[in-house]
């Protein structure tokens, strides 16, 4: 069984995988995930020592969300990797709190929310340098805005914009951002284009990965692009899939090819 698992597990998005889109679900209705994904690269930038060999990371991501309010919004995630540095193993838990200051649904100019995010990172996962988190406690303050174009009961197109401004329990900062334009075919098909980015501002610019302590100390950067394609089921859920790679790395794993299978179930509960 174990062996199982570890085949079909995979490091979500190289983490931080909570949601990002301004727009919520509807109240009282929440939404289950699973994420797999599979992660491949064979160097990290500035590295003391280079990996004897490629990094092949696999894990797997299980999170629910909701929204108890219309203005409020509620996500939670836990994870679980293996990887050459880590057996199959618990990595990280987080939770994420939002509210929503404007609503383009029903008649805002954009939507615009902001939120604040909880993270713990296991010991082992520190010590892996495939774990993009800082130290054993992250925490973040994020901001979101976007906006929809529709002509009927469904949005068509839209695009939206990501940003955190993070902090762990030591060492330096960190700024994040995301992207994406997404079209939408008869609320059946989903598309979209991406990007991600990920800053910190450590002092180091060395990475020894044989006694690699987080990203806490490390001036790293790093930005990927990417496509998706999301398949609509309605009431029994959607399945989506992501291809990513990474363009540009500074003191970070560098090259690295991010494929992604994620599966949404949404149910109410009252």
């Amino acid at each position: 069984m174990r062996s199982i698992l570890c085949c079909l597990c995979l490091l979500p998005s190289i983490g931080h995988s909570l949601e990002k889109k301004p727009w919520f679900g509807n109240i009282w209705e929440v939404r289950f995930n699973t994420d797999l994904e599979y992660n491949r690269y064979r160097y990290v930038d500035n590295a003391k020592e280079q990996l004897k060999s490629a990094s092949n990371d696999k894990g797997i991501l299980v999170g629910f969300g909701m929204s108890p309010y219309m203005n409020w919004d509620f996500d939670a995630e836990v994870e679980f990797v293996d990887t050459p540095r880590q057996s199959f193993s618990y990595s990280t838990v987080a939770a994420q709190l939002r509210y929503l200051f404007l609503d383009d649904v029903i008649g805002d100019p954009v939507s615009l929310c902001a939120g604040v995010t909880l993270r713990e990172v296991s010991g082992r996962s520190l010590r892996d340098v495939s774990s993009p988190y800082h130290y054993y406690f992250d925490s973040e303050l994020t901001g979101a805005i976007g906006k929809e174009w529709d002509s009927g009961a469904f949005w068509d197109f839209r695009t939206y914009a990501f940003g955190a401004v993070g902090m762990a329990n030591r060492g330096s900062p960190w700024l994040r951002g995301y992207g994406a334009v997404e079209a939408n075919l008869q609320n059946r098909h989903q598309f979209a284009v991406l990007g991600d980015s990920y800053f910190g501002f450590g002092g180091k610019r060395e990475v020894d990965i044989e006694h690699f302590r987080g990203y806490s100390s490390i001036h790293h950067q790093s930005v990927d692009v990417g496509v998706s394609y999301k398949y609509l089921m309605h009431i029994w859920g959607s399945f989506l899939f992501e291809y990513k790679r990474r363009v540009y790395a500074k003191s970070f794993p560098e090259n690295v090819n991010f494929f992604l299978i994620k599966y949404e179930l949404p149910f109410s509960v009252l």
